[in-house]
This record gives structure tokens, C-alpha cells and sequence, in this order.
């Protein structure tokens, strides 16, 4: 039997494949739901891996390491705390175990079930629950977000598509340039309607339909407060949003918004930033001021669409 894995699988990390398989298989067997075990480590992994996490680290990162905290908990070696009682993990239909993990290490993995953090008052709510989506969490360190995406500034949108209009404010002004006005489109992108440039909403809408066919409780509590809306940044009289070129959009999770700045972030958020980040999109956590609420066609992303 292997001692563990050689390199690091989920967020960011190596993603070999017979690594891959083994966090796969000992998930699974932990009771989390991520379909296949295909040794590919896609949205649907890193969110299983986040929600593992929930039950022993107070930042979940996606990230399972050799030897860490998270490989030690999956393989029996974590230990539960001494002050939360643990409760059993439902287990799930066993299914082949592949050769780089045994059936005894397998078996091992039952770990302590989701502690109360110290500031809850209540049970903390099962990980694939949609009350556990607005559970406030510390923004992950902005090194780990967003790995090979970029976001756009205004001297690239402004090359490719122009001005959107001559002058701004902060509030939503009508879009006075004809070409650009002729690529935008009002659109359903699955669980709600958008106004935004054509390309984008096509991306959209893969991206909804990833998360509806893997995390269907997440996309339905998915809202939307504004896609295109042609304005300056917030708290800037020089710069112009990225909403202005329909090529942006704010989210909520049942009906709420994030809050703007303060380094915390909806667990929701965390769970959908994979799938945004997986169709070329960069999350508005990873700027200076948090803004998690944000995401952005990423400056690859943009360069895939058509000119004006």
C-alpha cells in the first residue's frame, strides 16, 4: 500500500493523476458526493475537498497536501477535537478502490464531523446546505486566487472596444457607443436574466450550467444585482467599471450581497469561485479591496472574444 501521495491535489495543485484518484476515492469514502472517480481534478473535486475541509480547518483552501492537515484527516490521522463530539459520516455506496489506495486505508477515513466554530451559536449547517452559503470566512490570501488569470484594465477594453460613452458618473448611464451597443444582448444564463456583452453571456451560461449540474443547491440560491451597467468605479473618478463594457457581473446567494472591503467572503462564493476561475473568469476577491461579490472576464478570457 502506498505511504501517500507524491504531490498536491485541488486548488492550484499538481493534480497528478493517480494523486487525484486517491483524494477522489478516500472522499468518497468520507461521504462526500463528487460523481466519477477519474483521477481529474475539476470543480466538482475542489468543491468536494472545501467541504471536507469545513470540518477541521476554520479557512477551507481546496488544497490537499502530502502529509498536511487535510491528507492526515482523510486518512485516519487527523484525530478529532476533544471538545466536539464527533458524528458519524453517512457513507456511501462503496465503489472500486483503485490500486494506489487500499481497501484498509479507505476504511480509514472517517474523520470528526464539522465542529461549532467558537463564535456560532448553533450547529454549524451540512457543508452542501444552501444556509451554510452565507457563512462568513476569512478571504483567502490573495497569492492562491485567481492562478493565471488577470483582470482587465481599462487601457485593454478601451483598445479592443472603445469608450463605452464620453462621460460617467456613478450611476448606470445609457451606452452611446454603436458598435459596442450592437454586441450586448439580454439573455437568460440559467438561473436568472443578464444584459451584457454577446460573449460573455455565452461564458455565463457555461458557467451556471457547471454549477447546476454539479452543485444544483449552490445554483439555485444564485442571484444576480447587475451585469452591464456603464459607470465609474466605485469610489474613482478616473476609472471605468468593467460593468461598463457588459463584461462583468455581481452575484448573491439567497437574495443577499456580500459586503464590499471587509476580507471576509460568503463560504458560497468560495465553493462557486473554481467554476468561474475554470471558464476564464477572475474573482473580485483577489483585488486589493475584497470584493467578492465580483467576477470579471479575466484579460484571456477577453482576448478569446471578437472586436467591436
Amino acid at each position: 500500500m502506498s505511504a501517500g501521495i507524491q504531490g498536491s491535489v485541488g486548488l492550484d495543485g499538481g493534480n497528478a493523476r493517480s494523486d487525484t484518484i486517491a483524494v477522489q476515492t478516500l472522499l468518497t469514502r468520507a461521504g462526500m458526493q463528487l460523481g466519477l472517480i477519474d483521477g481529474r481534478c475539476g470543480p466538482k473535486t475542489i468543491s468536494a475537498i472545501i467541504h471536507y475541509q469545513r470540518g477541521f480547518l476554520r479557512t477551507p483552501d481546496g488544497l490537499v497536501e502530502p502529509d498536511a492537515t487535510t491528507w492526515r484527516h482523510l486518512t485516519g490521522g487527523g484525530g478529532a477535537s476533544a471538545s466536539a463530539a464527533p458524528t458519524p459520516i453517512r457513507r456511501v455506496t462503496p465503489v472500486r478502490t483503485p490500486t494506489r489506495v487500499g481497501l484498509a486505508q479507505a476504511a480509514a477515513a472517517a474523520v470528526a464531523a464539522p465542529r461549532v466554530p467558537a463564535q456560532a451559536a448553533a450547529p454549524t449547517p451540512a457543508p452542501n446546505s444552501s444556509s451554510s452559503f452565507l457563512t462568513k470566512l476569512p478571504r483567502p490570501p490573495r497569492t492562491s486566487l485567481n492562478k493565471g488569470l488577470h483582470s482587465p484594465g481599462n487601457t485593454l477594453l478601451l483598445g479592443k472596444y472603445g469608450a463605452p460613452r464620453q462621460n460617467y458618473s456613478q450611476n448606470d448611464q445609457p451606452i452611446t457607443n454603436e458598435k459596442l451597443k450592437r454586441m450586448m444582448t439580454t439573455e437568460h444564463v440559467g438561473p436568472f436574466k443578464v444584459t451584457g456583452m454577446a460573449p460573455a453571456v455565452a461564458s455565463l451560461r457555461q458557467v451556471f450550467a457547471d454549477v447546476q449540474a454539479q452543485m444544483p443547491t449552490l445554483y439555485n440560491a444564485l442571484g444576480t444585482a447587475g451585469m452591464k451597467c456603464v459607470r465609474y468605479q466605485r469610489n474613482s473618478t478616473t476609472k471605468i467599471s468593467n460593468h461598463s463594457w457588459g463584461t462583468a457581473i455581481d452575484l448573491t446567494l439567497n437574495g443577499k450581497l456580500d459586503g464590499r472591503g471587509d476580507n471576509k467572503v460568503y463560504h458560497g462564493l468560495v465553493l462557486l469561485a473554481p467554476f468561474f476561475n475554470a471558464r476564464g473568469w477572475y474573482w473580485g476577491a483577489g483585488f486589493s479591496t475584497e470584493d467578492a461579490m465580483h467576477f470579471e472576464c479575466s484579460t484571456s478570457l477577453i482576448a478569446s472574444f471578437p472586436s467591436a
